[in-house]
């Protein structure tokens, strides 16, 4: 387990330079890409799930993408881009492909399958942290604005 999150960690931080993020934006990055694949594991071991696990691991560096961009004054881009690598599934992308070169519509179907599930709740944990923080920043505005007297 802790390969795996050494790898995860330099997985990050080694995107984190491809991408050309700079200073200690780069270890924030690796540090969300460590905890991210941290919290996947913990969450398949308990759910046995990659739905459920991939959905819970991309809200948690979602927000950890959000509050990092608050922190550092930067997007939130930089930090969900490279902390979320770890979660790509690489190893079912490429036996959906050797699946399809090699005729085994089996293993195409199946990873296949696989693969778009994972990118579906990668995706939709994405989706749901930004809507909230949406709700949230109108929410406060409105509160301010009322406190104000506007």
């Amino acid at each position: 387990m802790s390969v795996q999150l050494i790898a995860a960690f330099a997985g990050s931080v080694g995107f984190a330079l491809m991408l050309k993020i700079r200073g200690r934006q780069i270890l924030y990055a690796g540090i969300g890409g460590l905890v991210t694949w941290g919290i996947y594991l913990l969450a398949f071991s308990q759910l046995q799930s990659d739905f459920q696990s991939n959905l819970i691991a991309s809200i948690f560096v979602a927000v950890y993408a959000e509050i990092m961009a608050r922190v550092n004054k930067a997007p939130a881009t930089i930090f969900l881009t490279a902390a979320a690598v770890p979660l790509i599934p690489g190893g079912k992308l490429y036996y959906t492909m050797y699946g399809l070169v090699s005729k085994d519509q089996q293993l195409f179907v199946d990873s296949g399958t696989s693969c778009l599930m994972i990118a579906l709740a990668i995706s939709l944990g994405f989706v749901v942290v930004a809507v909230m923080n949406n709700y949230l920043s109108r929410f406060l505005a409105g509160r301010k604005k009322r406190k104000l007297g506007l």
